[in-house]
C-alpha cells in the first residue's frame, strides 16, 4: 500500500512580467509570501522530497522556503510552466486566455505533451513531496485529477499551497490553495 501527500507550492509574485524578462526572479512582495509559506512548511521539509520548477522564480521560493538552506531541493523540468516559446509576446496573454478554457483535445501538442508529462509523474509518484511550480502547471494537475476537460479550474494566489493526497494511487484528499482572481503578469 502506498501513500503520497503532494504540496504544489505557486511561486511567489514574479518581480517582471513576461514580456519584459523571460525568466524574472520574486519581487520583494513575492519573497514576503515565500518567507510566509515556507513558515507553514518548515515542519514537514524534513520528511518530503523537495523539487523545484527550474524557473528562477520558483527556484528562489524554494530557497527562501527552505529557511537556512537546511534541506536539499531538485529541480525537475516536469514542472516548468505550460509551454509557449513559440508564442509571439504580443499575443500570448490572449493565447494564454484561450488555452485555459479550451478542452484537453484541442490543446496545442507540446501543451499536451507538457500536461502528459505532469500526468504521468502524479501517477508513479510515491512518497511525500513539496514542489514550487506555476499557475498553469497547478491547474494541470487538479483538472485532471478532478476529470476536468479544460485546463484550467481555479486561481491559486501566490505562494498558496494545494495539497494532493493520494493511496495506492487514487485520489483521496484534495485541499486547493487559497483562490484568488490573479493577474497574469504580460
Amino acid at each position: 500500500m502506498s501513500q503520497s501527500h503532494i504540496i504544489l507550492v505557486r511561486h511567489g509574485e514574479a518581480s517582471a512580467a513576461w514580456s519584459v524578462h523571460p525568466d524574472p526572479g520574486l519581487s520583494e512582495l513575492g519573497r514576503k509570501q515565500a518567507e510566509n509559506s515556507g513558515k507553514d512548511l518548515i515542519n514537514q521539509m524534513a520528511s518530503y522530497q523537495l523539487l523545484s520548477s527550474p524557473k528562477k522564480r520558483a527556484i528562489e521560493t524554494m530557497e527562501i522556503m527552505r529557511i537556512e538552506n537546511k534541506y536539499p531541493f531538485k529541480l525537475d523540468s516536469r514542472f516548468i510552466e505550460i509551454p509557449s516559446d513559440n508564442v509571439d509576446v504580443n499575443k500570448k496573454k490572449e493565447w494564454l486566455s484561450r488555452i485555459f478554457t479550451a478542452p484537453v483535445e484541442e490543446l496545442p501538442e507540446t501543451v499536451r505533451e507538457w500536461r502528459s508529462n505532469l500526468i504521468s509523474w502524479l501517477k508513479d509518484a510515491e512518497g511525500n513531496f513539496i514542489v514550487t511550480t506555476h499557475f498553469m502547471v497547478i491547474n494541470a494537475l487538479v483538472s485532471y485529477i478532478t476529470s476536468n476537460n479544460a485546463i484550467s479550474y481555479f486561481h491559486p494566489d501566490y505562494a498558496s499551497r494545494t495539497e494532493i493526497f493520494t493511496k495506492n494511487g487514487e485520489l483521496t484528499q484534495l485541499i486547493l490553495g487559497d483562490d484568488k482572481k490573479t493577474v497574469i503578469n504580460l
